[in-house]
């Protein structure tokens, strides 16, 4: 006879392009794993965005990283940091790929199409995915809309859908509600609304909160 697991939901707040994002998603995932056994823990994502005055094209990367970090070198000191996690969590940072810093906007209504799809999770990790390991323009619509079909969704569907600015509406709700309760980091992981996980914590520090969630 099975036993009906307890439901426990975690609202995530993270941008496409933070790389801390990527680490925190692998390491939710991770805890999911751990106790999918016992509790259904429903995973939500939700926008914020790093930079919002990058235009809708982007901009070349290396003059937005001397801009921003004030030199190549000290930001390859960051990423070799983040490479060395991301081989810890599986995933294969290529930050040599990257060419242009790009607005999140749009990706981030791909990703609220894919909630409505039923496809959140896919798309988050693929949009992560195609940015940070394939080096992929995720500023363009053609290119989320393959993502979108990568991801089990319909590609052509997507693509009229992100051109006629569905998405947009939820976005800004997202980005005022992050604005309102005052998040100034991602990613942020918000349990039942009653726990809160800033950064990119160890998987134990997730486990503890949804387990802690769940009892009350």
């Amino acid at each position: 006879m099975s036993v009906e697991r307890k439901t426990v939901r975690v609202d995530v707040i993270s941008d496409c392009v933070c790389p801390w994002c990527y680490v925190g998603k692998r390491r939710l995932d991770e805890a999911v794993a751990r106790i999918g056994d016992r509790l259904d823990v429903q995973v939500a994502w939700h926008p914020f965005q790093l930079d919002p005055s990058l235009p809708p094209e982007g901009r070349e990367w290396t003059a937005y990283v001397r801009e921003r970090f004030g030199s190549l070198e000290r930001f390859a000191e960051i990423q070799q940091r983040l490479v060395e996690i991301g081989r810890e969590v599986g995933i294969p940072f290529a930050f040599d790929r990257v060419k242009r810093a790009v607005n999140t906007f749009s990706a981030h209504r791909l990703i609220a199409l894919a909630a409505e799809a039923g496809r959140q999770h896919e798309v988050v990790e693929r949009v992560f995915s195609a940015h940070f390991v394939e080096g992929r323009n995720v500023g363009e619509l053609e290119t989320l809309a393959a993502i979108a079909a990568e991801a089990g969704m319909d590609g052509a569907d997507v693509l009229t859908a992100l051109r006629e600015g569905r998405g947009e509406g939820a976005v800004r709700l997202g980005l005022d509600l992050a604005e309102k309760i005052g998040v100034t980091g991602v990613p942020l992981f918000i349990v039942e609304w009653r726990y809160a996980v800033q950064g990119a914590q160890p998987t134990e520090v997730l486990v503890e909160a949804i387990e802690a969630a769940a009892t009350r």
